[in-house]
C-alpha cells in the first residue's frame, strides 16, 4: 500500500517511534513500515504545494480493542464526535477509534468481531493484522464500484451504492465514497490523491480511469 506525503520525516518518526511499527525499508524520498501483513509505504510528493491526505484503517485483534485504545491514546490524541472517542458499528459488528498522523491522514484502528482472535492480555503491534480499509474518493461511486467488481473481481460489501460503497471483504476494503464526503469522525472532506494498492504478490495493474488509483490484481 503506497501513499504520498508532504511530511515524510515527520511520518517516519510517527509510525516508527510513536506507534512503534517496524521499519522495513528506507530510501531517499520514501520509507516502508510493517502493518501486520501489509507493507505500508509513504513517498514524498514532488509538488511543494501538494498536501496529500487519506483515510485508511488497520484491522486489530478484536479481543484487544480496549487495550489497543489505551496503548494508542497514551501516544496520540484520539478524534472525537459528540464527546465520544470510540465508535460502535453494529451493522459491521465492529468497534473503532481514530486519530490523525502528522500528514493529516485519518488513521483508524478497527476491531471486527467476526474475525475472532486469541492472544495474550497485553496489546502489542503484533495485534495489528493488516491495512484493511483505504478510502477511494471518486466522482461517480456507482460507476467505480461496478468497475472494481468486474475488473478486479471484488464483491460489494454493504454501503448504499450511491455515495458510500465498500468493495471487498473484512480483510480488505476499498471504501469508495463521493468526492468531498466527510470522513468520520471529522469534518475533513474526501479528496483525490495518488494511491497504489498491491493485493498480495499480484503484478498486473488496473488503473481506475481518470483517477490516480492503481490496483495490482
Amino acid at each position: 500500500m503506497t501513499f504520498k506525503t508532504h511530511k515524510l520525516n515527520e511520518l517516519k518518526s510517527f509510525y516508527v517511534q510513536t506507534l512503534g511499527l517496524a521499519l522495513l525499508k528506507e530510501q531517499e524520498g520514501s520509507f516502508t513500515v510493517a502493518v501486520g501483513e501489509t507493507n505500508l509505504t509513504f513517498i514524498r510528493t514532488e509538488d511543494k504545494d501538494d498536501r496529500p491526505s487519506y483515510h485508511f484503517a488497520f484491522n486489530i485483534n478484536e479481543s484487544k480493542f480496549k487495550l489497543a485504545k489505551e496503548y494508542v491514546s497514551k501516544r496520540v490524541t484520539l478524534l472525537q464526535e459528540d464527546s465520544q472517542d470510540e465508535f460502535e458499528f453494529t451493522d459491521w459488528n465492529a468497534h473503532a477509534f481514530y486519530f490523525y498522523d502528522p500528514s493529516g491522514n485519518i488513521v483508524e484502528y478497527i476491531a471486527r468481531h467476526s474475525i475472532k482472535s486469541i492472544s495474550s492480555d497485553e496489546f502489542t503491534n503484533k495485534d495489528i493484522l493488516c491495512v484493511s480499509e483505504v478510502g477511494l474518493p471518486v466522482l461517480d461511486v456507482a460507476n467505480v464500484a461496478s468497475l472494481l467488481q468486474s475488473e478486479v473481481n471484488l464483491p460489494l460489501w454493504r454501503g448504499d451504492g450511491a455515495s458510500f460503497q465498500p468493495i471487498g471483504d473484512e480483510h480488505g476494503l476499498f471504501i469508495v465514497v463521493e468526492l468531498e464526503r466527510k470522513w468520520l469522525p471529522t469534518n475533513d472532506k474526501a479528496r483525490i490523491f495518488p494511491i497504489t494498492a498491491k493485493m498480495k504478490d499480484n503484478t498486473k495493474p488496473f488503473s481506475v480511469p481518470h483517477l490516480p488509483y492503481q490496483i495490482y490484481i
